[in-house]
């Protein structure tokens, strides 16, 4: 089916020479995509990353098979093994961890191709609408966005799931199917299976409606980011509280949303709310909105998105600089020693309260708490943050400061602090 390389051929031109990574689930969608792009690739070479996530009992099965049409295809072959936390909502949790693991295989300018296609962009589209969220949550699935180092692209999106049965039954394609898809508890289940077969006995052209709606959305959306945006591209950047003053209530809704957009995170109209309660609190207040895995906190006049992982404060290291120190749910010290610089015995701890310190050029020393909120830094950050210890006397506080009494002995000792969050 000439029809579907064609597009694939035509959205694949600008990505040329790069490395093509397949999120390969060996589920029709990715296995179509797969099979595909091997039509094409001379191109550029071809990887599948299949995510082991252990939440059903095939899944060692699942691996094989794909292991086994990689195998056929001459494609080289990846199986990351998650682990998933249960919550809330597994779903949400599965979903981060295989990001996450996504994100770790990219490599500068590497593209993750994903199977998506018409059928799940209109489904996300419907989702959000019933869970209440705004325009911006209606343009629903982005065909490119980043990811970690590379990008994200989903170059089957504008196909029906039809197109890709029928490439499927053409070339003879073998495929996996979770048993969970078959589960109507699951809200997009229930939209797929119960609800959309009615639709389209009623409406058969809603697919192409839908489209439409977005498109217009798109319009609106870049029009009204024109009037309202001369702080240019906020995002992943600390969110300015004093950019919403002069707007409206719908207004600034939108600029959230699209701030919010930047870490990925769709929030429905009561979470959105919630934000905009937490940029109206008390000045002195410290409010925390949950959101997607991820907190939104405020602070000194910004708003900030958190990932903090649990952590142990009593923790401590014996560290001689050498290798980058692995901090688990908090981050990453490493050291640069001056030249001819020995190595000396350090030991990592964090804050207990009570510490006193001397920043170099300070003629005396003060509490660690007032240096800490003297230099702005956030009040989530401080507990995490590594103090780095000569024979029990504090001698640096993360790449922050180093003591005034050891800044000649540390010998030009240089450290490097950074924070998992």
């Amino acid at each position: 089916m000439t029809s579907l390389i064609d597009h694939l051929a035509s959205k694949m031109q600008p990505y040329q020479g790069r490395r093509w990574r397949v999120a390969f689930s060996g589920g029709l969608d990715s296995t179509v995509l797969l099979h595909a792009l091997t039509a094409l690739a001379p191109r550029s070479p071809v990887q599948a990353i299949h995510i082991h996530h252990g939440l059903q009992a095939q899944a060692d099965d699942w691996q094989q098979h794909c292991a086994a049409v990689c195998a056929r295809l001459g494609l080289e072959f990846t199986c990351l093994q998650v682990s998933v936390e249960s919550g809330a909502s597994l779903e949400n949790a599965a979903r981060q961890a295989r990001y996450q693991a996504f994100e770790s295989q990219l490599e500068e300018g590497d593209l993750l191709l994903q199977g998506h296609h018409l059928d799940d962009q209109t489904e996300t589209m419907l989702l959000r609408l019933f869970r209440g969220t705004g325009l911006d949550g209606l343009r629903g699935i982005p065909e490119t966005r980043p990811l970690g180092a590379g990008l994200i692209c989903r170059p089957l999106l504008a196909l029906p799931r039809s197109d890709l049965e029928a490439y499927a039954r053409e070339h003879g394609l073998e495929w996996v199917e979770d048993p969970s898809n078959s589960d109507s508890r699951f809200d997009r289940n229930f939209l797929r299976n119960e609800v959309l077969p009615l639709v389209s006995q009623r409406w058969p052209g809603y697919r192409g409606s839908m489209m439409r709606l977005r498109r217009l959305i798109e319009d609106a959306s870049t029009a009204e980011q024109h009037c309202l945006d001369p702080l240019g591209d906020i995002d992943k950047k600390p969110f300015p509280i004093a950019s919403l003053a002069m707007l409206n209530t719908a207004q600034q809704q939108r600029r959230l949303r699209r701030w919010l957009a930047g870490w990925q995170i769709v929030p429905s109209l009561a979470q959105l709310q919630a934000v905009q309660q937490a940029v109206s609190a008390e000045e002195d207040a410290q409010p925390l909105v949950q959101l997607a895995g991820r907190q939104i906190r405020r602070f000194q006049g910004h708003l900030y998105v958190t990932v903090l992982a649990d952590f142990d404060p009593k923790a401590r290291w014996r560290w001689d600089g050498a290798q980058p120190l692995a901090m688990p749910g908090v981050g990453c010290l490493a050291a640069e020693p001056g030249p001819g610089a020995a190595p000396l015995p350090f030991t990592v701890a964090f804050r207990q309260g009570g510490e006193r310190f001397q920043p170099v050029g300070r003629p005396h020393s003060q509490q660690l708490k007032k240096l800490l909120q003297e230099a702005a830094v956030p009040p989530w950050r401080r507990a995490r943050l590594p103090l780095i210890y000569v024979n029990d006397e504090l001698v640096a506080v993360a790449d922050l400061w180093v003591h005034e009494h050891w800044a000649a002995r540390l010998q030009g000792w240089r450290f490097r602090w950074c924070p998992e969050e």
